[in-house]
């Protein structure tokens, strides 16, 4: 029923690289942002550590719940998948797979860092030293936060196109296997849920 063939496993790997690249691109443009700033003493990390604490902690809430929000509707695409007169390739699979990874990965970044962000660090005198390192770590972690779901955002967008160019008046979809569409004659099998 699914076929993969040599023309499906480029563009996987492609949409996956440009997503990663893409969300790496981000995490480092908003680190260098944080550099910019220069180097920081460990008084003025503990400062800006009192400063951007609510910030990080409502950031990762968000992409928290943004993941979880993913996630569903990964297992509603994958319904309205089964349930299509259409058979998808193998690369459409691979997608929400690829999809439900990096919102898993950003799922599971967003609870360590909450969890993290629940430690009083601030009122630890034991780490005084260890305050400019700490404001590094957290900026970096909610950095990569952002990598992440600008990485997802990408896969999606690329995704949803795919979805798009089926209901296309053109109907060349690269997600679908048009062959076996092509035999249907009846428009309203054509439907991509039920």
């Amino acid at each position: 029923m699914r076929r993969t063939s040599s023309a499906d496993s480029q563009p996987r790997l492609v949409d996956m690289r440009d997503a990663l690249f893409g969300g790496a691109v981000a995490a480092g443009v908003l680190f260098a942002a944080v550099t910019l700033v220069g180097t920081v003493s460990t008084f003025e990390a503990r400062r800006l550590l009192g400063s951007i604490l609510p910030t990080i902690r409502f950031l990762a809430s968000s992409v928290l719940a943004a993941g979880v929000t993913v996630m569903a509707l990964m297992l509603t695409l994958l319904s309205l998948t089964y349930t299509s007169k259409y058979e998808f390739r193998e690369i459409h699979f691979r997608r929400i797979r690829q999809i439900s990874m990096l919102s898993t990965a950003a799922i599971v970044v967003a609870v360590v860092l909450l969890l993290f962000l629940g430690v009083p660090v601030e009122e630890a005198d034991q780490l005084r030293l260890y305050y400019d390192l700490i404001y590094y770590s957290v900026t970096a972690v909610a950095c990569l936060l952002g990598g992440l779901l600008v990485a997802v955002v990408l896969m999606l967008h690329r995704t949803i196109n795919g979805l798009v160019d089926i209901g296309h008046p053109d109907g060349k979809s690269h997600l679908i296997d048009m062959e076996s569409d092509s035999t249907d004659s009846d428009p309203e099998s054509h439907n991509i849920g039920v």
